[in-house]
């Protein structure tokens, strides 16, 4: 199982992001907004340091906001940076509209955004294919366009779909290279995991063997449980601006715990079909994040790896 780790919207430093790739995670991650409450880095500028930082680990973003840029640019900057990165970049794409303010500041308006991440994938997709091409969409209509440099990675960076409602489901069923829901349980993932087997077999579409089956997750580690539940509710009420963490939806959407506690739980996300972790460690953010990093690929990530293993075997 594919275990990644994810800096959100922090920029932690070329040594740092290196040695999330030295202490063996699979992947480094970042998030993206536009406008949001709290200081938040370009996921473009991200995502090359991580590659700049790093030589064998998976790079993305989980998730990029699909309708925030025109596809042609998309296409172009991610294109750059799975060559920088010799062929390990990974694109999640999600629909944004969260802030209400933050897709119309980027010129872009709140209507029709499943529309338009749709058209995003599929002409990211086309550019990413070498194809010279033109598209008569009424979102995005272009006229003989090609894309040069390619990327590395033939047919380029998979591209996973991003998102916990049910079209989400859907678009990675018909377009995605894999599906990356946030906020699920290990048991919404396998009901989901399932839909969209059930959906790309209706539209007589053969899923590619190492479509990602993914799980973006909350860890709040810690010997003392209950501090670690509570920790973690907090992050989530503070993130979300949504007091319900702390109260009928407290303890549901974070993994907490020991190590035992936190093995048992991610397990669970493999039982029900997970092939690729993307990890949010939760953490005070005044303090660093070296400390969780190692603590958790010190305790946790081998124990994970071995569980695989046994059961692979």
């Amino acid at each position: 199982m594919f275990v990644g780790i994810t800096s959100g919207h922090e920029f932690w430093g070329l040594p740092t992001f290196g040695l999330v790739e030295q202490l063996g995670y699979d992947g480094l991650f970042c998030g993206e907004h536009l406008l949001h409450s709290r200081p938040v880095w370009d996921a473009v500028s991200m995502t090359t340091a991580m590659a700049c930082a790093t030589e064998r680990i998976a790079v993305g973003v989980a998730a990029a906001i699909a309708p925030l840029r025109h596809p042609s640019v998309l296409a172009k900057e991610f294109a750059g940076i799975d060559r920088i990165s010799g062929g390990r970049t990974v694109l999640a794409l999600g629909t944004g509209g969260d802030n209400p303010r933050e897709l119309p500041a980027a010129g872009v308006p709140n209507e029709l955004l499943g529309r338009r991440t749709d058209e995003v994938i599929d002409i990211v997709r086309l550019y990413f294919s070498g194809a010279r091409f033109s598209w008569a969409g009424d979102l995005y209509p272009l006229d003989d366009v090609w894309l040069n440099p390619l990327p590395v990675r033939p047919g380029g960076p998979p591209l996973w779909v991003a998102g916990r409602k049910e079209p989400s489901v859907r678009r990675a069923a018909l377009r995605g290279d894999g599906f990356l829901p946030y906020m699920y349980t290990a048991e919404r993932c396998e009901r989901a995991y399932a839909e969209v087997r059930a959906q790309a077999r209706a539209a007589r579409r053969i899923l590619m063997p190492d479509f990602a089956f993914g799980a973006y997750v909350y860890v709040s580690y810690g010997t003392d449980h209950a501090a670690a539940v509570r920790r973690g509710d907090e992050h989530l009420a503070w993130r979300y601006s949504e007091p319900r963490y702390l109260t009928d939806l407290s303890g549901k959407y974070v993994v907490a715990g020991d190590a035992d506690a936190c093995v048992e739980q991610l397990l669970a996300y493999r039982a029900a079909g997970c092939t690729h972790l993307v990890l949010s460690l939760v953490r005070d953010e005044r303090q660093p994040p070296e400390p969780e990093l190692e603590a958790f690929a010190a305790e946790v990530l081998p124990r994970l790896r071995a569980a695989t293993t046994a059961t692979a075997t």
